[in-house]
């Protein structure tokens, strides 16, 4: 298992920045946060070779990218696949984040799910020729936003390159962090590690807390993970809400994730 640092943790700045901080925090690699100012949506050549080589001159790995590949989605705010794959291949990056479709899976009729499962086939089809795999997110207003959902996408999609990002929820009414993890596997390629507040008050607002403070208890799903043969990437990805010291926080967040 290896540890990573989702670059969108810092997208106030330039990538160099979060590479830095990736570097000082001795981890094994990085996702690349897939808009500006660390990368062009659109396809450019040479802004993803010098991406690559600001990566590699560090030491570090390209753990993912984070795209805003959406199959299935009807609002046209999805990435061109053409472009993702480029831009993936560039950087030589194993996974590519994607989100499937842009409804929750217990507002999805059938043909929104027949929709997102043939362009998720689709998409998978073309970046397994180029030697990646997708990973769709596992998130709120998406057909993955469950532990159950996501499954079911996984095998209706069945393609062995398309999996799972698997990240926790704040929502643990119906399925814990572990529960959700246990539904997902043997599917999680990628891992996005972030923890919250107990939830009060507004249940739609969410606080985010550094990832030992939390409701989520991350020793239980490292070894989970570990039973399971998991070799991927858990990846840092957003900082504290309204912490002072943010480059702080993310460090001591991934110390706490190599601890583990």
């Amino acid at each position: 298992m290896k540890t990573a640092l989702c670059t969108i943790a810092f997208r106030e700045r330039l990538l160099e920045y979060s590479l830095d901080i990736a570097c000082e925090a001795d981890l094994d690699g990085v996702e690349i946060w897939g808009r500006e100012p660390h990368i062009s949506e659109e396809y450019d050549a040479n802004r993803v070779a010098a991406a690559r080589k600001m990566v590699t001159d560090r030491g570090l790995a390209v753990a993912a990218f984070g795209s805003y590949l959406r199959p299935g989605a009807a609002e046209n705010d999805s990435m061109p696949l053409r472009d993702v794959l480029q831009i993936a291949a560039g950087l030589e990056a194993p996974v590519i984040r994607v989100w499937a479709s842009d409804v929750g899976s217990a507002q999805a009729d059938n043909g929104i799910w027949k929709r997102t499962v043939a362009e998720c086939r689709e998409a998978a089809g073309a970046a397994a020729k180029m030697g990646m795999k997708l990973a769709a997110e596992m998130h709120s207003n998406t057909l993955a936003d469950t532990g159950l959902s996501a499954r079911r996408l996984v095998e209706e999609v069945g393609h062995e390159g398309f999996g799972l990002n698997y990240q926790a929820s704040p929502w643990m009414d119906e399925e814990n962090a572990l529960e959700r993890l246990d539904h997902a596997l043997p599917h999680v390629l990628h891992l996005h590690a972030q923890n919250y507040a107990a939830l009060r008050g507004d249940a739609e607002r969410v606080e985010r807390v550094e990832l030992a403070d939390g409701i989520i208890e991350y020793g239980p799903l490292v070894a989970r993970l570990r039973e399971t043969g998991y070799e991927g990437y858990m990846a840092v990805e957003f900082s504290p809400s309204n912490c002072e010291d943010k480059r702080a926080a993310i460090r001591r967040d991934c110390a706490y994730l190599r601890s583990l």
